[in-house]
């Protein structure tokens, strides 16, 4: 896995481009082995290595004693992969950098311009050095995300497991399979063999059924056996959700769940998101939709009787939905994201 070269420039490359390249430096030993970086840093000008920055860093365990103070060149620009300014002067006098030479901006105040006695210098560099590190460990963060979505070398996918066996164990209502299986681990090798039970379900779907004029949800109330060793009662209040039978497409089962569940005829909804529900053991997914009804026609107790449905319509305000999730009412998962969803999206159905 190639290197990624990360460049912390300055000023005068004196405080916080020094204790930037030295927390990278640092936490760059905990990052997975799919993510290596080296650190070093350059200012528009060499000032010296500032002692209360290399002060600052040692009473939290980092040693920068050692760097040296470097004026920026072409060369240092050539051999860096990512190019950071820590303070707005170096931003707006960077050098013009090379097509396709990524930079990014990390903006901290200068503790050397620190007004006051000794104590209260102290406390600045301390309070600066402590952003910096927070913000290099959020730039790893961001690191590891875009590596982990290149899928490449060692980053993990479908091939960094190896299945040596799979068995159906049980074939009722939910089907269980039992997999022996190795996978790569982020430290590096393989994992031991392991015992693995996989619970397989069809996709499941979910729509939740909202009336833009009202503010209100439509939402159902019935028995789940899930829930019945949980705390709450095992009736709970949900949106309309179904299985999707195979081949059918999940914009079908939402027509379909709304006219079994509420009896309402949906003719289109919008995609929320697709999740794993429980990957931990199982293999379904959930597709969630939002679709605009009239609230005000919806009512009474509907489901199949074949299979064994008391489904009772609830509507709800939505600003009371949202507070029943704080307060513990509503409590599974497909609900409260759904609904959290159209929390942040409500303007885009206001008429």
């Amino acid at each position: 896995m190639k290197t990624l070269k990360i460049l912390f420039v300055c000023t005068g490359n004196s405080c916080r481009s020094q204790m930037a390249e030295g927390w990278c430096r640092h936490l760059a030993g905990r990052l997975p082995p799919f993510l290596a970086i080296e650190a070093s840093s350059a200012g528009l000008e060499a000032h010296g290595l500032n002692p209360l920055a290399v002060a600052a860093m040692a009473e939290r365990g980092v040693d920068i004693s050692n760097q040296v103070s470097t004026v920026l060149t072409d060369e240092l620009i050539a051999a860096a992969d990512l190019i950071i300014t820590v303070c707005s002067h170096a931003d707006s006098h960077c050098p013009v950098l090379p097509a396709g030479k990524r930079k990014l901006h990390l903006p901290f105040a200068d503790p050397a311009s620190a007004s006051g006695d000794q104590i209260q210098v102290k406390a600045v560099f301390t309070r600066v050095c402590e952003e910096i590190r927070q913000a290099v460990a959020g730039l790893f963060q961001e690191l590891i995300l875009q590596r982990l979505a290149e899928q490449e070398g060692d980053v993990y996918s479908h091939a960094d497991v190896r299945i040596e066996n799979r068995e159906r164990v049980y074939d009722g209502f939910v089907p269980i399979d039992v997999l022996q299986l190795r996978h790569r681990l982020f430290a590096g090798g393989w994992s031991e063999s392991m015992r693995r039970e996989l619970a397989l379900r069809p996709a499941a779907v979910g729509v939740l059924l909202y009336d833009p004029d009202r503010d209100d949800l439509v939402m159902v109330k019935q028995f789940r056996t899930g829930a019945i060793d949980a705390e709450h009662s095992p009736w709970m209040l949900e949106i309309v959700a179904g299985l999707a039978d195979p081949g059918e497409a999940p914009i079908e089962v939402v027509k379909r769940e709304a006219r079994e569940e509420a009896n309402c005829e949906v003719s289109e909804a919008v995609p929320i998101c697709d999740y794993l529900n429980s990957p931990g053991w199982c293999d379904e997914k959930v597709s969630l939709f939002c679709a605009l009804v009239d609230a005000g026609s919806l009512q009474g107790i509907h489901g199949l009787d074949d299979e064994h449905e008391d489904i009772l319509i609830v509507t709800v305000p939505l600003e009371k939905a949202i507070a029943m999730i704080s307060g513990g009412e509503i409590n599974n998962a497909m609900s409260i994201i759904a609904i959290q969803w159209l929390q942040l999206n409500r303007s885009r159905f206001q008429r």
